[in-house]
């Protein structure tokens, strides 16, 4: 029998018995579909996340100590660096920062509190980071002298303390080191995480961004985190990072203790982190994919019993061993390659799905469709081998006397 004829007889026997056929390539559908959803969605993220560090801009640098543990308190940032790092030709804006974290915010239940992150900035961030404005407006020079009690908050939190974001004007209520402090709202921004931050709420935590000095004032310090620099050149960033490292060890007479970031070292660390994330989990969701190969072979093994007899006059008509073994193996690599193919539509329909709540794009690279369907194909002839050997080492006597 040739290759066309064994392809034709394969078809046959495997819509032969329909319902056991589907029962069979299930496992490979919810494995390969679960590998391409997750592998689109991860994709997708990625390709978001660059959209967003590319509105940002690459040319922005983040200073900060290389080991705070280790650091004395002559190496500590201090407000005084900003000068230092303004007199850089290439610099064009710059901002100081610090994080405050255990902050609790005051929803509209007075007894509900939500964990906060506050930001301590100067008027120039906005710049740097490019908020997305919906009502009111960012700090300004006046904010950060007088250090004023003035807040900006994402349209998330708004409605969480609320119940509608246009909240300009209003107060809310910081809890720091249990004690409350109330800061009235001057603008309010779209949360950067956008819809992630809807999804996974106790995940991604609420920033409020605040001056400088009003910051300080909660805290009870005058430490600076880091500094965040807009340079003019992207092209220069490099060099620029040396520079600005080396007037810093010189202002504060030590050396390798400052680290200079950019933001496209940022977007590698991370896109790196979601890279082994996605194909951690697409080898969990590949597992199924054992599972299926098992069923398979299962069902190969008992069709191989059933058609005993078959065997038996095919081999008695002058059919070889090969001619049986390829045949099996070519049943096997059609329900598992059948069944790739339709994991593969269900995993981007899944895909798009999800990417809809998500407000992303899933991305399906032609290279993941080619491996999917190259790991179906082996999938058939890993486990489709032991059945096929089995059905051609059959004898044809004992076969024919099969009832």
């Amino acid at each position: 029998m040739n290759l066309i004829e064994s392809i034709k007889s394969a078809f046959r026997s495997v819509l032969s018995n329909k319902m056991r056929t589907f029962l069979t390539m299930l496992g490979i559908i919810i494995g390969i579909s679960s590998v391409i959803m997750i592998t689109s969605i991860g994709q997708g993220s990625q390709a978001a996340l660059t959209g967003e560090f590319d509105k940002l801009g690459i040319s922005m640098l983040t200073i900060s100590l290389r080991d705070p543990g280790k650091a004395t308190s002559k190496d500590q940032l201090t407000i005084d660096d900003m000068e230092i790092i303004k007199s850089h030709p290439q610099t064009t804006a710059v901002t100081p920062l610090f994080q405050g974290g255990n902050a609790q915010i005051q929803l509209r239940n007075p007894k509900e509190y939500r964990s906060s992150i506050l930001i301590g900035v100067n008027e120039f961030y906005n710049d740097i980071s490019s908020f997305e404005f919906l009502y009111g407006r960012f700090l300004i020079d006046t904010d950060v002298k007088m250090k004023s009690k003035v807040a900006i908050i994402d349209d998330g939190l708004a409605k969480d303390i609320f119940g509608y974001d246009d909240v300009v004007g209003q107060q809310i209520c910081i809890q720091v080191r249990q004690i409350k402090h109330h800061f009235t709202v001057i603008g309010v921004i779209k949360n950067p995480a956008g819809d992630f931050a809807k999804l996974f709420p106790d995940q991604i935590p609420t920033m409020i961004y605040m001056p400088i000095g009003a910051i300080h004032d909660l805290y009870g310090t005058n430490r600076i985190h880091n500094f965040v620099v807009a340079i003019k050149d992207k092209e220069a960033i490099n060099n620029t990072s040396i520079e600005l490292t080396k007037m810093l060890e010189k202002k504060h007479r030590n050396e390798d203790q400052y680290y200079v970031q950019s933001a496209t070292e940022s977007l590698d660390i991370v896109n790196k982190v979601l890279g082994y994330f996605t194909a951690f989990i697409s080898f969990v969701a590949g597992i199924s994919l054992l599972v299926g190969g098992i069923g398979v072979m299962n069902i190969m093994l008992v069709t191989v019993t059933e058609r005993t007899r078959e065997i038996g006059i095919r081999k008695s008509l002058g059919a070889k061993n090969r001619d049986i073994r390829i045949q099996f193996l070519i049943e096997a690599m059609i329900l598992t390659i059948i069944g790739g193919l339709i994991g593969i539509v269900i995993g981007y329909l899944g895909g798009l799905g999800i990417g809809s709540l998500m407000k992303i794009t899933p991305r399906v690279s032609l290279l993941v469709v080619i491996l999917t369907v190259t790991l179906s194909s082996m999938i058939g002839i890993v486990f489709g081998v032991y059945p096929a050997n089995k059905a051609a080492k059959l004898d044809p006597i004992e076969a024919l006397r099969y009832e």
